[in-house]
């Protein structure tokens, strides 16, 4: 870990220079695909290896057909399959956006969980799914961390360089003064 106060400082720079994500014009706001509990769970679960632009592509178009989860779970799946076809593994997103909408619909009453438990065991959820979705839809302070942000801070020296993304959470999390 890097000396006393670097941490501090790397966020009194970063909070100094760059909005909030919700006072910034980021084109998940602008296309509203985090304006429902809905919304952030499919375009987070659509999100995963694929970029910003091929989603958002993908939840515009899925958002014109359904807006909940019974809307989703209901839809043909050749429809689907095609509504998302710009994001990565557009096959098994299918499978598993249908499955993770049936169980929110039969184990939660068609409410996004609370839990990290329950939603990293919604099909297609990760850590970094659910850090992102504690984080947004329950004010959790969670960090997401992927391959970049894992990469840019084991090169500040905050965390160890043998750790996996998902493994770098929990040092950078408890490193953080927000926390």
């Amino acid at each position: 870990m890097k000396q006393p106060g670097t941490v501090e400082k790397i966020y009194e720079i970063l909070s100094a220079t760059y909005p909030t994500y919700a006072e910034s014009d980021d084109e998940w706001m602008t296309n509203g695909l985090s304006d429902n509990p809905f919304r952030s769970t499919v375009s987070v679960a659509l999100s995963t290896m694929t970029s910003s632009p091929r989603c958002i592509e993908a939840a515009v178009a899925l958002y014109e057909k359904v807006d909940s989860f019974a809307g989703l779970a209901e839809m043909d799946d050749d429809d689907l399959r095609e509504t998302i076809r710009s994001v990565a593994h557009y096959n098994r997103k299918t499978k598993t956006l249908k499955a993770m909408a049936r169980q929110i619909l039969d184990e939660h009453a068609g409410e996004v969980p609370a839990t990290r438990e329950e939603l990293m065991a919604l099909p297609g959820i990760g850590r970094k799914c659910t850090d992102i979705l504690m984080n947004t839809l329950h004010a959790a302070p969670t960090i997401a961390v992927d391959t970049h942000v894992k990469r840019l801070v084991q090169r500040l020296g905050l965390v160890d360089a043998s750790l996996s993304a998902e493994q770098t959470v929990d040092p950078l999390t408890e490193a953080t003064p927000v926390h």
